[in-house]
Formats: structure tokens, sequence, C-alpha cells
């Protein structure tokens, strides 16, 4: 497919795809263009999960399931095995999940270690930028740091066009140390693993890791235990070569100190938008709960 103008894109969670991204959702996701195929998915999933959750049918609206389904290739058994890894997953890793509220969060915002570009990269792809090796394990521990992950991804899962070409992920790890690994426990890892592999109803068409000390590839090789063949084909290490990493990533979806052209204005937009939208990502998170019960 043609690359797509590099450009601001608001955080909507309500709109669904145009016709252009229609055409392209068959190609990226295998989404049906017959408006009856979807509807009869969209209804197969919505009895599986009516049958394992069966006082929870208010939730299954057709945007919650046509989510699942964007995410497992509109494939209803695939759709129905991560919709059931998620809760599981939310069930096993709440306390990194329910650290804090977006609006309780503020002082990981403050540290700018994690946000969403407001520019799709040429793929439509959001980009996510994660500043790990900037982060003092005496500020905060991991679990509020993964609770805002989660939230801005909770958000940007909801966007239609993330839905069919996804997110991509990139790790800084200048700074990275022997405090992050005492930091950074087994339990840690296997969250994040789970998190990368089908536990989140979303596309990670790439993890991009820059500025790897040693000591960070002794992480990534206990890591990697936990990662599924979802995700572990799909990362690309840099090292300290800033070029590689912007043949990859445009330029403009990365802050400077990446050779990338964000101010920091870019950097706030997307917490700003999460805030905003705070209500609706709480609502997920206790349906979520309640399923988990």
């Amino acid at each position: 497919m043609d690359p797509l103008p590099i450009k601001s894109e608001a955080f909507t969670l309500d709109d669904d795809i145009d016709e252009k991204w229609a055409v392209r959702a068959k190609t990226i996701v295998n989404e049906p263009g017959d408006k009856e195929e979807i509807k009869a998915k969209v209804e197969e999933l919505r009895l599986k999960l009516k049958e394992k959750y069966p006082d929870s049918a208010d939730i299954f609206t057709d945007k919650y399931i046509i989510k699942y389904l964007r995410s497992a290739n509109w494939d209803v058994v695939d759709a129905m095995d991560m919709f059931v890894t998620s809760v599981q997953q939310f069930k096993d890793f709440l306390p990194f999940i329910t650290a804090g509220t977006p609006s309780q969060l503020q002082e990981v915002w403050n540290k700018k270690l994690v946000w969403i570009s407001p520019k799709r990269d040429q793929f439509g792809r959001r980009v996510l930028v994660l500043r790990l090796g900037k982060w003092n394990p005496s500020d905060f521990d991991a679990k509020h740091l993964y609770s805002a992950t989660f939230s801005l991804l909770q958000m940007i899962s909801l966007e239609a066009v993330t839905q069919v070409a996804g997110t991509v992920f990139v790790a800084d790890m200048n700074g990275f140390g022997f405090k992050h690994l005492k930091a950074l426990g087994v339990e840690e890892l296997r969250c994040l693993g789970s998190f990368l592999s089908g536990g989140f109803p979303m596309w990670f068409r790439k993890l991009h890791i820059v500025n790897n000390p040693r000591l960070f590839n002794m992480l990534y090789t206990i890591l990697k235990g936990f990662l599924g063949p979802r995700i572990k084909d799909n990362v690309q290490f840099h090292g300290y070569q800033l070029p590689t990493l912007l043949e990859a990533v445009p330029a403009e979806t990365l802050p400077k100190d990446l050779g990338g052209q964000s101010i920091d204005e870019d950097i706030d937009l997307s917490v700003e938008a999460l805030k905003k939208n705070e209500d609706c990502i709480l609502a997920i998170l206790d349906q979520l709960k309640y399923l988990s019960l």
C-alpha cells in the first residue's frame, strides 16, 4: 500500500473508519467488505461472549466487539481467545493496571516518560514513546508507569483507525542501569510479555528498542521468554544507531533526543486527550474488573 502523509490527527474515540480505511482494512486486518458479513461475525462473537459471561450482556456493544475482531484479523475464535486472555490479564496483573487513574498519575506525566505522538506514521499507525531509561524508580514504582502506559493504550484502542493500523512502540533505554534492573522483577516482565503478546486488543506492529546498553540486553533475555510469536518476530534493536531508527519511524513522531522533530506541546497532547476521556477509560476498567470476578 502507498505510504500516507505524516500529519497530526486528533485522538478521536467515536469515529468509525472512512471509505479509504475500509479498503485498507480488508488487506491489513482481513475486514469483510460486506456489511452483512460484518454483522454476522459480530453476532457470532456476541453469542460466544454471552455464553461465557451470561451476566454481562449489556457490555458487548458492536463497537466493543469490533475492537476485538479487528485485533484478531476478524477470526471469531481468535477474538474470543483474546477477550478471555485480556480479562485474565486484568485479574493477574491488577496492581499494574490500576495503580492510578489518569488524573492521579501527574507525577508520571510531569517526567514526560511516556506519550503517544499526535502524528501517525507513514502506515497510519500510532507511535508510542517510552523513555524507560529516564525513569527514576525512587520517584514512583513500575506499577505507576505501567498504569500510565496502559491508560494511553486503552484510549487509542478505541480509535477505529488504530484498531486497523496498529501501534508502533519505541522504547528509549538511554540511562538504563542497575536501579532499573532491580526495579523490574519477573512479575513486571511477565505482565509486559502478556500485554504485548495478545493480552491486549491491539496490533503492536513493531517494537523498536534504542540506546540499549548491555545491561538491558540481559533483561531482554528474560523478557523474551514471556513474548509470544505475535510480537517476538517484530522486535528491532537499534543500539545507539539513531539513523536506523529514523529509517523505520518518521522523525515527525519522535522527540528531538531521538533525532526527531516533536516539541513539548506534541508530547502533552495525548495526555491531555486521555484526561478528557478519563470517564470512558475508567468505564472500560470497571467492565474488565466486573468480568474478572
